[in-house]
């Protein structure tokens, strides 16, 4: 295989790494704005997605998914707890394991999280085609499975 980047060919600014860095950086700026009638952040928008469509129920698997250091996620979730958004309950089984919960308010949240979500991808893929941007999916994804 042949090397896509040389010291001869190399323009830090046109670099993928780069742009995925100012699209990653874009993309959350305008999920911020969109969440901010919510009181909701760019970080806290994926947690109570992932609550309501339970792929995790555990603060580990959130931060497995989610991509957070086990830390940072707690500070998420008690965020979130002061706002009425996420309940935490013990284990009566085990008293160090605590489980997840969507409260009403959060619950309620939930539809009205996705439509400006998918508003902004939509506004960031002006101009692409369907198969351009599954194709760009694809792409990303297989930086992934490189890694």
């Amino acid at each position: 295989m042949t090397d896509i980047y040389s010291v001869e060919n190399f323009d830090y600014k046109r670099a993928v790494g780069r742009l995925l860095t100012r699209v990653r950086h874009l993309l959350l700026e305008r999920v911020s704005e969109r969440l901010e009638a919510l009181d909701l952040t760019a970080a806290q928008w994926g947690v109570v997605v992932t609550l309501a469509e339970g792929t995790a129920s555990t603060p580990a698997e959130l931060s497995r998914l989610l991509d957070y250091d086990p830390g940072a996620m707690t500070r998420l979730i008690d965020r979130l707890e002061k706002k009425d958004i996420v309940r935490r309950t013990r284990s009566t089984d085990d008293r160090r394991s605590v489980s997840l919960e969507l409260t009403d308010r959060g619950r309620a949240l939930f539809p009205e999280i996705l439509p400006l979500i998918v508003g902004v991808y939509n506004e960031l893929l002006q101009g692409f085609s369907k198969e351009e941007a599954t194709q760009l999916e694809g792409l990303l994804t297989r930086m992934l499975e490189n890694g």
